[in-house]
């Protein structure tokens, strides 16, 4: 199919994907997405359930199980995102742990299955890892906690959380960043039943009831802490094994959270969701759409709305006011977060003087590392859930010029930054999503926007890109993480954008692949199905139906624009 004959039907593809995303709108002009049920966050919500309170949740208990019952993989085990594979034996044992504390008898089956894909997959080292160099550094040690403090192992086998880090300065301490309230809720957990020295309980003393303070501090209207029920069901089974009176009130709220959070089905996914995010990211597709957004009445609800959620400040780290969360209430500002919107907002019509995105340029100026980059929370972090992304800092910088930011230096130590860490093979990696297919189109997309796409950084990666392209068309060529080889809407859209943003024909044969994947992947909805290329902490994959839904119609009426000649499609 040549150009002519594809303009016709990727004009219907994105005619149908721009209907159902309007459909999608909220009355209040956001967006609201579903991210894909989590076997972790379902299996740690229903044990904390089952600690509040056995009888009066039993049916959400009984939801909850069949869930996991009706989500076990063909092979024993369950995956990371819904039940696609691969299925993973650490996420295996959390299910396994569900059944076995809360209803062992009638789901001997489930439990048995299970079993035998641990024992296949790392036995007992699954369930209890060599703890001799120190602490969890991963979700995946978090096995061992629960195991141990739901009576399944011996409870001194589980690492313990330091919770006297609350008595470091704030600076030291927040390095933590957004693994800091599980810590904090478990570790008081733990001082009741894991022995330690003299010095260790008297620090533990000292620190609990500022630990507790600072968990009432992130703490939501709504009880939800980052929005993540995994994390509020981490810290309400941490503080009840302390004891109901225990911060007896953030244990309230967490269950409160749980409870309103908890899907009809009996799942929960790692977050409620990311409405902040794929309202922006829908923004910036229907900008490639129609021109001029401003004029369109339907998103004069969403600029209020997204405005509605600039935070105030953030005082657990310390964050002025200015910074934009994934989601709201109890979201954390944060660098890529932060940067979409403001993008979102300038093509909603708003400017740099605007007083909402002045404050937010000043407040992602203030977030700079040393080494020209961003991270997401703690600047100069190097912790692996919050260190320097290419990713994040290419959303940053696209804002800054966007907006006409004046001062250039934070921009030219953020190209520098890009010059240092670009792979050998021409790529970039992105904390926030696997692989590199996400980074290196980013920073593409980057240099395009700064109309420099001849530079060599760009010029390496766009090579990059092109020579991962699968011979149906589609991104990534190959996958090192998360699910299996195969296409993704997410990845095809990424890398088509940024090639054609850095000048590739969208007459070229590469060019036209991409284009007919993504309209032959587009279902009867108009939509997209989404893959498991989000990442939460370290490998801990999850899907987003508008974050691939959002990306795949940018990337289509983009190509329809510069096919068409649409004057300054590129």
């Amino acid at each position: 199919m040549h150009t002519d004959d594809l303009l016709p039907t990727v004009a219907d593809s994105v005619a149908r994907a721009k209907d159902y995303l309007f459909d999608r709108q909220r009355p209040d002009g956001g967006w609201t997405d579903r991210m894909s049920s989590s076997t972790i966050s379902t299996a740690i919500g229903l044990l904390a359930l089952a600690r509040a309170d056995r009888v009066a949740h039993a049916d959400r208990l009984a939801t909850g199980l069949e869930w996991l019952r009706d989500n076990q993989r063909a092979d024993g085990g369950w995956s990371l995102v819904d039940a696609d594979p691969p299925s993973d034996e650490h996420i295996t044992a959390f299910a396994v742990a569900a059944f076995k504390v809360i209803d062992p008898t009638g789901f001997a089956d489930c439990v048995a299955r299970g079993m035998a894909y641990i024992d296949a997959h790392g036995g007992e080292s699954v369930i209890s890892p060599d703890l001799s160099d120190g602490g969890p550094r991963t979700w995946r040690e978090i096995v061992a906690i629960v195991w141990a403090m739901e009576g399944l192992r011996e409870v001194h086998i589980q690492p313990s959380q330091p919770m006297e880090v609350m008595l470091l300065p704030a600076g030291l301490r927040n390095r933590a960043s957004i693994v800091l309230p599980g810590v904090l809720g478990l570790g008081i957990g733990q001082r009741r039943v894991l022995p330690s020295g003299r010095l260790k309980r008297v620090a533990q003393r000292l620190a609990e009831p500022k630990a507790l303070r600072w968990l009432r501090s992130v703490m939501g209207p709504n009880g939800g802490i980052e929005e993540c029920a995994l994390m509020c069901a981490l810290v309400f089974s941490g503080l009840r094994i302390a004891g109901p009176e225990v911060g007896a009130d953030i244990q309230r709220g967490c269950l409160d959270f749980l409870l309103s959070t908890m899907r009809p089905d009996g799942s929960w996914p790692i977050d409620r969701d990311l409405e902040i995010a794929v309202t922006s990211y829908s923004v910036l597709a229907l900008k490639e759409c129609h021109g001029d957004l401003a004029a369109d009445s339907r998103l004069d609800r969403t600029r209020q709305w997204l405005l509605s959620t600039q935070s105030a400040g953030f005082a657990p780290l310390k964050m002025p006011a200015g910074g934009w969360s994934w989601a709201a209430p109890s979201g954390w500002p944060e660098s890529e977060d932060t940067a979409v919107v403001l993008t979102a907002l300038a093509e909603l019509g708003l400017s740099r003087e605007d007083s909402a995105l002045a404050l937010g340029l000043r407040w992602l100026a203030g977030m700079q590392n040393r080494d020209g980059s961003w991270s997401e929370w703690v600047r100069d972090s190097t912790m692996i859930h919050d260190g320097p992304c290419p990713g994040v800092t290419a959303h940053v910088a696209m804002a800054y010029h966007r907006l006409g930011v004046a001062d250039r230096s934070g921009l030219g130590r953020a190209l520098r930054y890009f010059e240092t860490t670009q792979s050998a093979d021409g790529s970039f990696s992105s904390l926030w999503f696997r692989d590199n297919t996400h980074g290196t189109a980013k920073v593409l997309e980057t240099y395009a926007e700064l109309d420099n796409a001849d530079n060599h950084v760009a010029v390496r990666a766009a090579r990059w890109l092109l020579d991962t392209q699968r011979p149906d068309g589609a991104w990534p060529g190959k996958a090192v993480e998360g699910p299996p080889d195969g296409g993704t809407a997410e990845e095809t859209a990424w890398a088509l954008f940024a090639l054609l943003r850095s000048g590739q024909s969208p007459t070229d044969e590469r060019i036209l692949r991409a284009v007919r994947w993504l309209v032959d992947a587009q279902n009867a909805e108009g939509t997209w199905r989404p893959q498991g290329v989000g990442l939460y902490y370290d490998t801990l994959y999850y899907s987003d139906d508008l974050i691939a839904h959002a990306y795949a119609l940018r990337a289509l009426a983009h190509w329809q624009r510069c096919a068409s000649g649409e004057p300054g499609s590129r």
